[in-house]
């Protein structure tokens, strides 16, 4: 049986998330403190808002080392969701530099450009260009999804990136490392296509 956790630290509603995988027909649980023996298929890292904000009620959440022990010793699926992508970045230039948890290298810098039509923060639909296989999706097709977010994720190792796409700046909607997913767009909103990626993370 599908069981899914999803890390609630505080920095966002996940009941869209929670929503969605139990409509795909997985059982859910909720995340909250640190926990040993998880009987748990799938994780989840969700966040909403700014990234020194998410990083710091994650850091003081406990639950840091729980994740890491998830991601790199058991080596079991984990999805990071819109800034549970940006925080396993190397840095974030939001309100300021941070230093991301480092996992994926790469940076988060706010999205620029010199097209007046191009509005920041990105909002509403776009199309992910997907550059390798994933479940239900093959390389070179593409699909839209929705994204709300002001800041990007850039320079991640290129052998890691899933998906890219464009608003006024190409940049990494979605990576791949190993047991590792992360998202920038949001696919719990993003209806068909968002439930064809979610049981493609399902299906790991």
């Amino acid at each position: 049986m599908l069981n899914v956790g999803v890390v609630d630290y505080q920095a966002g509603n996940i009941r869209s998330i929670l929503t969605a995988f139990e409509y795909l027909g997985a059982k859910t649980q909720v995340i909250q403190s640190y926990q040993e023996n998880l009987c748990l298929t799938h994780l989840v890292l969700p966040g909403v808002g700014g990234f020194g904000f998410c990083l710091e009620r994650l850091k003081s959440s406990s639950m840091l080392p729980m994740i890491e022990e998830w991601a790199f010793i058991s080596q079991k699926p984990i999805l990071g969701i819109c800034v549970g992508m940006q925080l396993l970045a190397d840095s974030s230039d939001e309100m300021g530099f941070h230093s991301g948890l480092g996992w994926l290298g790469g940076e988060v810098r706010k999205i620029h450009s010199s097209d007046p039509t191009i509005r920041v923060p990105h909002v509403g639909w776009n199309t992910v260009f997907f550059e390798q296989d994933f479940g239900e999706y093959t390389r070179n097709t593409e699909a839209d999804f929705y994204f709300d977010h002001s800041h990007a994720y850039y320079s991640p190792k290129k052998e890691q990136v899933l998906g890219k796409t464009k608003h006024g700046q190409t940049f990494c909607a979605a990576i791949r490392w190993q047991n590792l997913i992360a998202v920038q767009f949001h696919p719990e909103k993003s209806q068909a296509s968002g439930m064809k990626f979610l049981r493609s993370f399902l299906s790991l």
